[in-house]
């Protein structure tokens, strides 16, 4: 099932269309979620059509916990943050790392994974005498890890979805990829041995979260309220052991 740039998904999998320009949440019961649909393991589709994810399960864990009719909303993820302010969905979960320039634009809830390290971005290629400083970096536009390569004068090219970065590696149109550990270390251990590890570096960023009109501080308190009682409870934890192995990275 090939989903185009909006599509929404009830609980039950069953499309919605959503006009533009809904300044505010239609329902004090419902909330709808923005995500990507395209980065394992935070938010992906399955070869049904449905939505799959470490993200997946914790909207539906949160939107049960409060009492709250979920509706998904699959988007592109240039488009995430214009679309939040424009009214089109109510809350963004897609992997979305806390940066100031974010924080100016949306208001965070706590981070997914509390206490957890620092992000990571991690180079892949298809040798391992590659220099990823000296060649040309495929990477998602309009993330952590495009910003921190421009911060290093790094040559790129981007693209819209991490995977496309990744296949423009496996095409010969650029030399490395640099992007999410919790994606690429999958993708690599999946191309038998087509694909490399080059290394990782640390990012500017803090970690996952949701992310909200300023405006809508009732909803993000709940949503904080949710997360805190997950962690208590030990669910995001479990989430956390079902689909991460090892790294921590958005």
């Amino acid at each position: 099932m090939r989903l185009t740039r909006r599509h929404a998904l009830s609980l039950a999998g069953a499309a919605l269309a959503l006009p533009r320009g809904l300044a505010a949440r239609q329902s004090a019961t419902a909330v709808r979620i923005a995500t990507e649909g395209a980065f394992p393991p935070y938010n992906a589709l399955d070869k049904k059509g449905n939505l799959v994810g470490f993200e997946i399960d914790l909207g539906h864990a949160i939107c049960a916990a409060q009492g709250l009719e979920l509706i998904w909303v699959v988007t592109s993820w240039a488009d995430m943050i214009p679309q939040l302010l424009d009214g089109d969905f109510d809350v963004i979960m897609a992997g979305m790392g806390i940066t100031p320039a974010r924080a100016q634009r949306v208001a965070f809830s706590r981070e997914y994974f509390p206490g957890g390290d620092q992000p990571l971005g991690m180079y892949v290629g298809t040798h391992t005498f590659q220099d990823p400083a000296k060649g040309l970096i495929a990477v998602q536009e309009n993330t952590i890890h495009e910003e921190h390569l421009q911060a290093l004068g790094a040559r790129t090219l981007a693209f819209a979805t991490a995977g496309k970065a990744l296949a423009a590696v496996l095409d010969g149109q650029a030399n490395v990829t640099f992007g999410s550990p919790d994606f690429l270390e999958a993708q690599v251990y999946r191309t038998s041995r087509t694909l490399t590890i080059l290394g990782t570096e640390p990012l500017a960023a803090g970690g996952a979260a949701a992310a909200f009109r300023k405006e809508d501080a009732a909803l993000r308190q709940d949503f904080d309220a949710a997360l805190e009682q997950l962690t208590e409870d030990g669910t995001l934890d479990r989430l956390n052991q079902k689909w991460f192995k090892t790294s921590r990275d958005i």
